[in-house]
């Protein structure tokens, strides 16, 4: 199973800018089996392999250079969050009370399709360890299944957040960065802000990503996916 990223890569001052378009992450979360597919499950979708590139390429072109400079250009510090860690904390597990996840988190990159990689099992989530890390400045990303071939998965609740729950971030050495929810949005599969969710930012934020919506067997994946997006508190 896997969520799909693909990459675009800038040139910004002779430094390469990854742009991760989660327009390709939309666009391919979907479950592998038929019984999965089926009720209670139909509100969401696990993620399986996305067919070849050419036929997964987003219709919108992704955000082009000058967009990108602006954007990093505008990008300004903030003042540090009391208790936390400027430079973010390596996450291995998230905690998310309101709807009892308390699941193991591992670092996940790209493979050699460009394609970001994700966690094989449903209750493990994936961190983009190539963006910030949870607590830095920016937008760092998660991404969770919501089901697999045994039923619902670590992310399957995810929709049922609320603005002001706390999510935490703890590391190996117990350390914890405590982020609260500010938004919740659902997008198009094919359609969804990519800068919002992983470009530059002067807050420090924490997106969580999943598959929602009605499964579309003639596209083969689900309509819509959920975004939550979180900023630390503390």
């Amino acid at each position: 199973m896997q969520l799909f990223f693909f990459v675009k890569r800038f040139s910004l001052r002779h430094s390469l800018i990854l742009i991760l378009p989660l327009l390709l992450l939309l666009s391919a979360c979907t479950s592998e089996t038929e019984e999965s597919m089926e009720a209670p499950l139909q509100q969401a979708g696990a993620a399986v392999p996305a067919e070849e590139e050419k036929e997964t390429a987003p219709e919108t072109p992704p955000p082009d250079e000058e967009a990108v400079i602006n954007s990093t250009a505008d990008s300004k510090p903030v003042e540090a969050v009391p208790g936390s860690t400027s430079q973010g904390i390596d996450p291995g597990r998230l905690e998310i009370p309101a709807i009892g996840v308390d699941a193991p988190v591992e670092d996940v990159g790209l493979d050699e399709a460009g394609a970001m990689e994700v966690p094989e099992e449903g209750e493990l989530i994936g961190w983009f360890s190539r963006g910030p890390k949870p607590g830095a400045q920016g937008n760092s990303v998660l991404a969770g299944h919501v089901d697999d071939r045994e039923g619902p998965a670590v992310f399957y609740d995810l929709k049922d957040l609320e603005i002001g729950d706390e999510i935490k971030v703890h590391d190996e050495s117990g350390e914890t960065n405590v982020f609260q929810v500010t938004n919740m949005e659902v997008y198009p599969y094919d359609d969804a802000p990519i800068q919002t969710v992983f470009g530059p930012s002067a807050s420090r934020n924490l997106n969580l990503i999943t598959c929602t919506g009605e499964f579309d067997r003639d596209a083969g994946t689900h309509r819509e996916r959920l975004v939550v997006f979180t900023e630390l508190v503390s």
